[in-house]
């Protein structure tokens, strides 16, 4: 196999030296740059070439979602593999939804496993730690081919500002009972809410739902 030449994306300067420290140790594998933000890792991208991103989640200025969006649109050639604390279903969701092909949680990998999903994901396949199921990946590119069209949006009743807040919410990966404590409504309320956004989006579930906040909020 050809080097995998890697970009690492972590505001903890540990971290990011961590990583290249163990990922030098492989000789297919190079460090070509660093970023301690999503914002630093965009412009990064733009005037240079990496095989694979290893980014994390949760950053200032930028966060490793938005950050991997932004960098499949310029170089869609280019493969992200978010590393993270962050074990919920819905953030998994939304990486791969902004065009991430691994997902691994720290503590859920060994070394070797992580050498080898940077391979995988080099070579085209998704890698995620824990694992999700082929039908998870086929529902979520199944939301990414079929959303609705720019025309059909237009046609689209608006939201009301608070069901723009609970639609941003949701896809954060707030279950019900916490977007009332947030709102400081009852859950019944957030319910009716929630139909309402479906209804008028024309969507039937949370997956659609964030794959609309990241189509319209990149």
């Amino acid at each position: 196999m050809s080097r995998i030449n890697i970009l690492i994306v972590d505001d903890n300067f540990v971290a990011r030296r961590g990583l290249r420290s163990f990922l030098e140790t492989e000789s297919d594998i190079a460090v070509v740059g660093e970023a301690s933000t999503g914002r630093t890792a965009i412009e990064w991208v733009k005037g240079n070439n990496a095989d694979v991103v290893l980014m994390d989640v949760r950053m200032p200025d930028t966060d490793g979602i938005a950050a991997t969006a932004e960098i499949t649109k310029l170089k869609p050639e280019t493969k992200v593999l978010m590393l993270t604390v962050v074990e919920e279903q819905a953030t998994l969701l939304r990486a791969l939804l902004a065009g991430a092909r691994g997902y691994m949680v720290y503590g859920r990998f060994n070394p070797d496993e992580l050498v080898e999903a940077i391979r995988t994901i080099a070579s085209g396949e998704v890698v995620t730690r824990p694992p999700v199921s082929s039908a998870l990946l086929d529902n979520i590119q199944s939301h990414i081919n079929g959303f609705h069209d720019i025309a059909e949006m237009e046609s689209m009743e608006p939201l009301t500002d608070r069901e723009k807040e609970i639609l941003n919410l949701i896809a954060l990966g707030r279950g019900n009972r916490q977007i009332a404590d947030t709102l400081n409504i009852e859950e019944k309320t957030v319910k009716n809410h929630i139909n309402n956004i479906y209804s008028k989006l024309q969507i039937k579930s949370r997956y659609e739902a964030i794959s609309y906040m990241l189509r319209h909020n990149p």
